[in-house]
């Protein structure tokens, strides 16, 4: 029987555990400031590395 990894929250680094899904957790743990912070960090990391490939 296979087993499955926990998915990580990327913000906060918690195991999702119980049921719950990544979206339902960053909706009740996470403002939408932080979250949009991440998406902007994210975005402008994957533009950096574009360029310099």
């Amino acid at each position: 029987m296979a087993t499955r990894i926990p998915v990580e929250c990327p913000l906060c680094h918690v195991d999702i555990k119980g049921g719950q899904t990544l979206e339902n957790h960053l909706v009740a743990m996470h403002t939408k400031q932080t979250l949009a912070k991440f998406v902007v960090t994210e975005t402008d990391m994957l533009s950096e590395e574009d360029v310099s490939e």
